[in-house]
């Protein structure tokens, strides 16, 4: 009866394991304490048609001036070893649009991008150059930031005086 009961037990762990192992992958999720951006009380639609866009898992943030599209679930961002020099930092490409903006103009590419950690001390964002990054009928203005540790961070975008804040989540991916 022992055996019995033995091979029973072996059998459930192992039908256990195999189907966590081969169950799909859950999406990372931010914890309660990281208030993670979502989807406004009252949708927003940039003006104009635009090709790169939410799908039914993202949304638009902002206004005309300056918008970006997010995902409804809250973007959480995976942290570990990248670029030499930066082994254990994240980076990451952010792009953002505005009825100002003409990418073929020098003076418009005045975006500037700031990140502060709200939940402790780390050093500051380090941000790329404004570059662009070309959508027909419309360009989007695009920059990488480089994240120096994980936790929750506010991500500030400001043009031409308009400002726009998101919060992602960034946690620390295993080697």
């Amino acid at each position: 009866m022992n055996v019995l009961r033995l091979s029973l037990l072996i059998s459930v762990v192992a039908f256990t394991a195999v189907g966590q192992r081969n169950s799909p992958e859950q999406r990372p999720v931010a914890p309660p304490s990281c208030p993670v951006t979502r989807p406004p009380a009252v949708p927003f639609t940039p003006p104009g048609e635009h090709k790169m866009g939410p799908d039914d898992n993202s949304f638009w943030l902002g206004t005309e001036k300056l918008w970006r599209a997010l995902p409804k679930s809250g973007e959480v961002w995976g942290w570990g070893p990248n670029a030499p020099g930066h082994e254990h930092d994240l980076t990451a490409k952010i792009f953002w649009g505005s009825v100002d903006f003409d990418y073929h103009k020098r003076e418009d590419y005045s975006l500037k991008v700031t990140g502060r950690r709200l939940d402790g001390d780390a050093p500051p964002l380090v941000v790329d150059k404004v570059t662009n990054a070309l959508f027909v009928p419309h360009a989007a203005m695009l920059t990488g930031v480089i994240v120096p540790a994980p936790g929750c961070w506010e991500i500030t975008g400001d043009y031409k005086g308009q400002k726009l804040s998101f919060v992602v989540w960034v946690r620390q991916v295993n080697q």
